[in-house]
């Protein structure tokens, strides 16, 4: 184990006074794929126990994790900077929903595909939100604009919990899934998803290891979904 963390829900971000206000509500929002057992155990649609690949954040040097954010910020590219405004200036499946319709459209797909091939994408993006938003409640990671560093990042930092990223939890999980769906875009898909990650760092939102476990998790997400995509023979053409 590595050095404690700083709590979200006891430092104010930076400017305010108080610290900010939880928001846990999504943490319990009914699932597609994945089923409580218990306060912090999940079942897979199989029922099977699933353990969670996620580091704890004990495991992670959160000072190292800082540095990291500090030096991005003072050495940001105008791509960066771009790259953080078109996935963080609004809703990141609203960047994935187009790409599903233009890879759709490249392998003639019909409407009855296409309808299940959104169908299946978007309950295993609810369960990436509930997962993730569960994770951050459970584990109240502070965000790096809590630390006192006088950050300026680019975006607005979120009022909810860094670990792990929401973006990124997702993005893992559109990889999964979207890479079952278009096996000849594996490549393309993998490298926009992990940019959607990424762009959170660049945002001054996130620490580096909030994306980079976040993307694990969806990852392991999109893998229980596309479980039961082979199980249930849905067929990619």
């Amino acid at each position: 184990m590595r050095t404690n963390y700083r709590r979200w829900s006891e430092y104010p971000y930076q400017g305010e006074q108080t610290p900010p206000k939880p928001y846990p509500a999504p943490a319990y929002y009914p699932m597609f794929f994945i089923r409580r057992h218990g306060n912090n155990a999940f079942l897979d649609p199989f029922r099977q126990q699933i353990t969670w690949q996620i580091k704890h954040p004990l495991e992670i040097n959160w000072g190292m994790e800082l540095s990291i954010v500090e030096q991005t910020l003072s050495s940001l590219t105008p791509q960066q900077i771009r790259l953080a405004q078109y996935w963080g200036m609004e809703e990141a499946t609203e960047n994935m929903t187009p790409m599903i319709f233009s890879l759709a459209k490249k392998y003639r797909l019909s409407s009855p595909y296409i309808a299940r091939i959104l169908g299946y994408f978007h309950a295993a993006v609810n369960d990436a939100f509930v997962m993730s938003w569960h994770f951050k409640y459970l584990w109240d990671m502070a965000r790096p604009n809590q630390y006192g560093r006088n950050l300026s990042p680019v975006l607005t930092t979120p009022r909810f919990p860094a670990y792990p990223s929401a973006h990124a939890t997702v993005a893992g999980c559109a990889e999964s899934v979207l890479s079952y769906f278009f096996p000849q875009e594996a490549a393309n898909i993998k490298k926009k998803m992990e940019s959607c990650a990424l762009s959170r760092l660049y945002a001054g939102v996130h620490f580096k290891a909030d994306n980079d476990e976040g993307l694990r998790l969806g990852k392991q997400i999109g893998q229980i979904v596309v479980r039961v995509l082979k199980e249930q023979n849905v067929n990619v053409h």
